[in-house]
């Protein structure tokens, strides 16, 4: 009786949609096409709506029989939901993701709504051709959001390329969020680096679903071949508060932007890494990444050329996994580079090469690499030459 009524009540909410809803059937694909998310979106739009109309569409997983969303259905129109909206949504009502490995999605849903029965709130979504639908995030209807149109128009005007001559890491979006370089305010300031010449530079981000605020990380531009490098951690990150005039507010924010203290640091990291041998545990974890990416099929392998450059480290080693070595020990081992030339490589693939996706995760592999000591710290300034440095381990 009790498990009665408790479905009947999960009925009930998930039933207390506007009357004019009309249930829709998931789609046969539970994946979004790729072939449209190669292109960009029509348009992304906002609506208000309330939590309850909200219904969550599940398929039973084939190979372990495990329910999966794979819709869901707001006033009869349906929509793929992205990583990023179960993360606002959690992030909205206090929910952890890892609750569906114990409830169903309509029973959680239900509890929320139960908890949160006259809650309104703001839908941004990816509007493609064939009325297919992304779902970005959830958000409250009283949190800033600098749209969709409005963000482009902005950040267009302060990129330092005239519109004609942008390139995709001048201005790029993806999965909700705008990502736009500019100079500071003090100006390019163009210094060198053993015989690169380099830029000063800033990156933002501009969410456009109200989920998270924009942030403005520090970059180096390296003239030769335009690659940027982006210092992604905490340490060359500021953060941007908006306002009830949020327009105004990231306007001014990128107007005024400096940082004397933090360019001053990226550059002396930048500088060690070429007095700094790369450890092979540097070299294995960008390896690693390369692997997870994907590329052209005609294209050279991008772990070949990465070989090119840290040299034949199996050979080197007479090992044929070099991932059976401890973390300890490959910190200690040193490869044929130096940490310059990873740094160069990476950022010469996310600039150029890889997709928006991969290249915020190079970036990510640039940042945290820049943000500690490297493994061989100043070693190259000792021993310069890679043999003497070989022959002393040996």
């Amino acid at each position: 009786m009790k498990r009665a009524n408790k479905t009947r009540r999960n009925d009930e909410i998930q039933g207390s949609q506007s009357e004019t809803s009309v249930q829709v059937q998931a789609p046969a694909s539970e994946e979004f096409p790729s072939d449209l998310l190669r292109t960009s979106p029509k348009n992304v739009d906002y609506r208000q709506v309330l939590l309850r109309e909200l219904r969550v569409i599940t398929r039973q997983r084939p190979r372990d029989g495990r329910e999966m969303a794979v819709g869901i259905e707001v006033r009869g129109d349906f929509y793929w939901p992205t990583p990023r909206f179960w993360s606002s949504l959690f992030h909205r009502f206090g929910v952890t993701g890892n609750i569906f490995r114990y409830f169903r999605y309509d029973e959680v849903f239900a509890r929320v709504v139960d908890a949160n029965p006259e809650s309104r709130v703001r839908l941004c979504a990816e509007n493609y051709p064939e009325d297919k639908r992304r779902l970005l995030a959830v958000s409250s209807p009283r949190r800033p959001v600098l749209r969709y149109e409005e963000a482009m128009h902005l950040l267009s005007r302060r990129v330092p390329n005239r519109r004609e001559e942008q390139s995709d890491a001048d201005l790029s979006y993806h999965n909700g969020v705008i990502t736009s370089s500019h100079v500071p305010r003090s100006g390019e300031y163009g210094f060198d680096i053993g015989p690169d010449r380099f830029n000063h530079r800033f990156v933002v981000e501009v969410p456009v679903d109200g989920f998270g605020q924009p942030r403005i990380y520090l970059s180096l531009l390296r003239q030769i071949c335009s690659n940027g490098a982006i210092g992604y951690s905490r340490a060359f990150r500021s953060d941007i508060r908006l306002g009830e005039d949020a327009a105004y507010t990231l306007d001014r924010a990128l107007g005024q932007f400096d940082h004397e203290e933090g360019f001053a640091a990226l550059r002396q990291r930048f500088e060690s890494a070429q007095k700094s041998w790369a450890s092979l545990h540097e070299v294995l974890s960008l390896q690693k990444l390369l692997a997870k990416i994907p590329q052209r099929s005609d294209a050279p392998r991008w772990q070949d050329q990465l070989d090119h450059v840290a040299g034949d480290l199996h050979t080197l080693y007479g090992l044929a996994n070099l991932q059976n070595l401890s973390a300890k020990r490959q910190r200690v081992l040193p490869a044929r580079c130096r940490v310059y030339d990873l740094l160069n490589f990476a950022s010469e693939i996310a600039t150029h090469r890889a997709t928006v996706d991969a290249r915020t995760r190079l970036q990510a592999y640039i940042g945290s690499l820049i943000s500690d000591e490297y493994d061989l710290e100043g070693t190259a300034e000792k021993v310069p030459q890679f043999k003497d440095l070989f022959h002393h381990l040996n």
